[in-house]
């Protein structure tokens, strides 16, 4: 039986690479594109994620044998699970669900109560799996790709320390807690961020699938949406599809539909009142 510790440096290219080998498996097999272009892309973000203070990450070895890892960060209210992956040669073995209890417990232990992650829609064992371990599907989300020949609006602009008390308030006002601690784990990292100004902040988008964004108006998220395609082609981004105002005006934009997943919550959850692009873990 494998047996379940913590990530470190040099397991990151096995990981990596079970990772990639794993979601392309399992997209293949249902007719979708990969979320990881390359072995290369995937080891990049496990890296990331296993270098982070504020995620805990967990291996499954059995022996000198990498099986499987899961994520789960720790950067503000809510605790964001994901991506977890589980070696093909040994699924359907319960190494899922014990890799599910372990980051669980990790967050329980850290005083989390309000614990989410993203699903594919498409994949029937992972949605059993989270539903057995008290996850709640709380929202259908389409993955977009974002059209590259949007106009930039002139209140389009990168986002900078200085904005995140103002982007936070924003945030507040809409998800009901704070999501701070990711706007300081991005900009450290790299990550491109941007906000719509209008003299106040009146909405940001935070680039790749580990970002997220919430806006005063529908207008002003398709204008982030057309902002950010137009300055990184081949960008992608969520959308609430029970928020029929934006999910039709990112599609009358050009914005197209990847997949469908399931935002699933685990502990206390207050529905986003306004308007939002989750990221892959809420």
């Amino acid at each position: 039986m494998a047996e379940l510790r913590q990530a470190r440096a040099e397991d990151v290219h096995e990981l990596g690479r079970i990772c990639y080998e794993a979601f392309k498996d399992l997209s293949d097999r249902h007719g979708f594109p990969t979320d990881f272009a390359t072995i290369e892309f995937a080891q990049q973000v496990v890296g990331m994620l296993v270098a982070q203070e504020q995620v805990y990450s967990v291996a499954a070895y059995n022996g000198d044998t990498a099986k499987g890892s899961n994520f789960i960060n720790l950067w503000g209210e809510v605790a964001g699970i994901g991506p977890i992956s589980v070696d093909i040669g040994a699924q359907g073995e319960g190494l899922g669900r014990r890799l599910m209890d372990d980051v669980i417990a990790a967050a329980r232990k850290q005083g989390y109560e309000m614990i989410r992650l993203c699903q594919d829609s498409f994949n029937m064992q992972s949605l059993a799996l989270y539903a057995s371990l008290g996850f709640d599907t709380k929202e259908p989300l389409a993955y977009l790709e974002l059209a590259a020949n949007g106009e930039p609006d002139p209140g389009f602009r990168p986002a900078t320390a200085s904005d995140f008390d103002a982007m936070d308030e924003l945030c507040q006002s809409i998800y009901h807690v704070s999501r701070k601690g990711d706007y300081e784990v991005f900009l450290a990292l790299g990550f491109p961020m941007f906000v719509i100004d209008r003299g106040q902040i009146a909405g940001y988008l935070i680039s790749s699938a580990l970002g997220h964004g919430v806006a005063e108006t529908t207008d002003e998220m398709l204008a982030l949406y057309a902002g950010y395609g137009a300055n990184a082609p081949g960008a992608h981004s969520f959308v609430p599809i029970r928020d029929g105002e934006l999910y039709r005006g990112a599609l009358a934009a050009g914005h197209r539909n990847i997949k469908v997943m399931n935002l699933m919550s685990l502990g206390p959850y207050e529905e986003p009142q306004g308007t939002y692009a989750p990221s892959a873990m809420f």
